[in-house]
């Protein structure tokens, strides 16, 4: 009766023992994931960065291109005031008017990759967000498995602490079967039986 006790408690901690290894690969691959996201997020707030920075240089551009448009238009409307008595300058104020519009056109595609820039830092951000949420929750979840964790390690330890004692107590009933050991007091003798029978 008692070695079958033993199997099973030594059944069961065995059984806890593979948990416990089950356990801390999970959480060991979980810790792997866990750096493998922050890596990653990492690279997306660099690349984020480097994404803010070329979007404030083609703003500042924009901007420049947009005092610039607005000085050559002054200029047309004083030329155009002018081109009565400068017909000499014709073909040069004609070749400021293309260099105005070529500029126009360039500030126009400087405002439609604006929009692009603008529109990716929104889509790293959220890219961002959801890696940091996963990271929460892969954080919570290893959390989870450290506090089952430590209540497997308290198990086996209460388990081999039984152990331990059913061991013990078996080893001192044993040699009283064979006349090794004297038992003088009643009160021994009645916590003998009474253990023996609960066993």
């Amino acid at each position: 009766h008692h070695s079958s006790n033993n199997e099973t408690y030594q059944e069961r901690l065995a059984r806890l023992e593979g948990d416990k290894e089950s356990l801390i690969l999970q959480v060991s691959v979980l810790t792997d994931q866990v750096e493998a996201q922050g890596e990653k997020i990492r690279d997306l707030e660099i690349c984020l960065e480097g994404h803010q920075l070329k979007l404030n240089a083609t703003e500042e551009m924009l901007q420049q291109e947009l005092l610039s448009r607005t000085s050559l238009e002054t200029q047309k409307l004083d030329l155009m005031a002018e081109v009565s008595d400068l017909k000499i300058k014709l073909v040069g104020m004609e070749k400021e008017q293309s260099e105005y519009e070529e500029k126009q056109n360039k500030a126009e595609g400087l405002l439609q990759e604006l929009r692009h820039l603008k529109i990716k830092v929104e889509e790293l951000e959220n890219e961002r967000n959801q890696y940091e949420w996963k990271l929460k929750a892969t954080k919570a979840e290893i959390a989870q498995l450290q506090e089952e964790l430590a209540l497997k390690d308290a198990e086996i330890e209460r388990l081999q602490s039984q152990l331990s004692r059913t061991s013990s107590h078996s080893e001192v009933a044993e040699r009283g079967k064979r006349g090794e050991v004297t038992i003088e007091s009643p009160k021994l003798f009645t916590y003998i039986a009474v253990w023996l029978s609960i066993s």
